[in-house]
Formats: structure tokens, C-alpha cells, sequence
């Protein structure tokens, strides 16, 4: 069987794609840090598709923990076929005189460094099989847009996508990379304060929010395109951009 392994598996977008690949019949792996409640659960769900799943409870911004974590999925599991980076943080909005260093790189150990350390060991245990594999991060529409008072999460994301895009030439011929970038998605079964600031779906194009299963199917185009197609973003956000 296929197997996907995701960082922050245990809810919401994580939770949602996880699910999802194991529909189409992949076993899964996941890690999650402090929703273990929820974190059983989706392994429940998982298990009762008939797939196999393992959790661990891993922080991503410990660079050494998150790299044995995966190679305990290789030999529980084995060897992803496709790895997901999903982990994220979305701090509250800050002013300026309100932002510190220490919020940004806080941000940056959370959003983005983690992709690094999962392309180094994921290339490491690829080669030690003879394997090609495909990376996927999700990104986000703030790579792109600068929205008032998130310099944290914008200077994140922003070096997600160029890390994203840096990575796709180093990991090449072997190994894709590519991201997905979600702009204002809804997450009825499991709303958070971060919710109150999606923007009105009057002002999308497409007339509502995304789903789970828009984020899915572009993170399905990648996990079973044409090698060839690395380097490369798909924005999920109703045609937003457009109008921006």
C-alpha cells in the first residue's frame, strides 16, 4: 500500500487530508504536539477505513526530534511515497511596535524551518532506497499578500514558498516539490479564533469559502502528477487574488 506520512495530522487541514489519502487507500503517518486527544481520534477515523496508522507526539521546531520521528515512520510504516508539511502557526495580529524578533523567528521555527529538516531526511532515506518521492507544503495566500499587522506570519510563509521553490531544485531528478497554498478556508467541524477573520465571501470571486477538499485536491494534483511538475504553487482561494 502507498504510504503518506504529515506533519500536524491531528486536526483541521491536516486532519482533513490525512483522512482523504487514506480514502484513496494510502496508509498514514502523522505527528501532532499538544492535540493527542484529537491526534487518537483521527487515528480512529484512519483505522476505520481499513488503513494502517501510526501517530507521534513530535514539536517541529526540534529539528532532531522531528527528523528521528520520520525515520521511525520509515521503519513502522514504511518509506513515504508523499510527505506532507503541513504544521503551521497563525499568531494574532500585531502592530509594529508589538512585533519582536522573537515573535518572528518563533514563527519561522514553527512555519518554516520544519520543511528543511523533512527534505534533508526524507532525501537521506530516499537514496538509501532507491526511491522517488514527492514533498508538498502547505503555504499559504499570505506569501503573497500582505495583510495589516501579520509580519510574522507573512515573512513566514513568504520564505516557505522560496525555501519551497529552492528545495525543488536541490531534491531534483529524484524527488518533487511543490506547494499549496490555501487562502480563506472553512473549518465548520472545528472553529478557532482564527476563523473570525476570514474575509467575506461576497469579496472571492467563487461567491464562498474553500473547503478541505479544495486544499485536497490540489495536494492530490501533486501527490499524482507527472514528475516533471516540480517547483510549483497552486493558490486555493476562489480566485481572490484576482481581485486584490
Amino acid at each position: 500500500m502507498p504510504v503518506a506520512w504529515i506533519t500536524g495530522g491531528a486536526r483541521r487541514i491536516g486532519k482533513g487530508l490525512a483522512l482523504r489519502l487514506a480514502e484513496r487507500g494510502y496508509d498514514i503517518a502523522f505527528t501532532y504536539n499538544t492535540s493527542s486527544e484529537e491526534a487518537r481520534a483521527t487515528k480512529e477515523q484512519i483505522e476505520s477505513l481499513n488503513r494502517t496508522c501510526i501517530m507521534m507526539q513530535c514539536d517541529v521546531t526540534d529539528s532532531a526530534a522531528l527528523s528521528n520521528v520520520l525515520t521511525l515512520f520509515s521503519t513502522g510504516l514504511g518509506l513515504a511515497s508523499v510527505v506532507i508539511s503541513n504544521a503551521g502557526v497563525f499568531p494574532e495580529p500585531r502592530a509594529l511596535h508589538e512585533t519582536t524578533n522573537e515573535l518572528v523567528e518563533d514563527t519561522l521555527r514553527v512555519n518554516t524551518l520544519p520543511l528543511l529538516t523533512i527534505a534533508r531526511t526524507y532525501q537521506v532515506l530516499c537514496q538509501q532506497h532507491n526511491h522517488e518521492g514527492r514533498l508538498i507544503s502547505i503555504g499559504s495566500l499570505g506569501a503573497e499578500e500582505i495583510w495589516k499587522d501579520r509580519i510574522a506570519y507573512n515573512v513566514s510563509k513568504s520564505a516557505l514558498q522560496t525555501l519551497a521553490h529552492a528545495l525543488a531544485r536541490s531534491m531534483a531528478p529524484n524527488i518533487t516539490v511543490n506547494t499549496v497554498a490555501p487562502g480563506a478556508i472553512a473549518q465548520p467541524q472545528e472553529i478557532t479564533e482564527n476563523d473570525s477573520s476570514l474575509i467575506n465571501p461576497t469579496r472571492i470571486p467563487m461567491q464562498r469559502h474553500g473547503t478541505i477538499d479544495d486544499v485536497f485536491d490540489a495536494v492530490w494534483f501533486f501527490a499524482t502528477a507527472s514528475p516533471y511538475i516540480t517547483g510549483q504553487t497552486i493558490t486555493v482561494d476562489g480566485g481572490y487574488r484576482l481581485v486584490r
